[in-house]
């Protein structure tokens, strides 16, 4: 009786780990939801801050980004796995990229460069690292 309990109690815990390493294997892909939710936040701002000096074509590339978040965002709900704290770790990394545009680097670049491509490309780049930093967490946990 108790060896079938011991064996029958291996069987439960093993079917455990491998259901474990599907779920794990299953929410891999938010680290490159990550990584394309920071390139397209480097995107918007090269291409509004760079390319785009007049009002409307601003609007159209930030609608254009709009839309590209959403389908991302679609796209990222329709897994049925999600790690845990993802969402968390996404709105801090959008916060602190808005933050670090409209507060810190910013307004900065702005008064220094203009519309530098170089100046814009570095500092979307630095600004685009929270999303970056939560891809690389993110990898490193799964």
């Amino acid at each position: 009786m108790v060896e079938q309990d011991a064996a029958r109690a291996r069987t439960v815990l093993g079917e455990a780990a491998r259901a474990g390493g599907r779920t794990t294997a299953a929410g891999r892909w938010w680290s490159g939801y990550m990584v394309l939710m920071g390139l397209l936040a480097f995107g918007l701002i090269v291409a509004v801050e760079a390319f785009f000096p007049s009002f409307a074509a601003r609007l159209a590339a930030t609608v254009a980004w709009a839309m590209a978040i959403g389908l991302l965002g679609t796209w990222a709900r329709s897994h049925e796995v999600q790690p845990r704290g993802g969402f968390r770790r996404l709105l801090i990394a959008m916060a602190a990229w808005f933050g670090a545009y409209l507060v810190v680097i910013g307004p900065v670049v702005r008064w220094q460069a203009g519309t530098s491509l170089g100046w814009w490309s570095a500092a979307g780049g630095v600004m685009a690292l929270p999303f970056l930093v939560g891809a690389w967490r993110e990898g490193r946990r799964t």
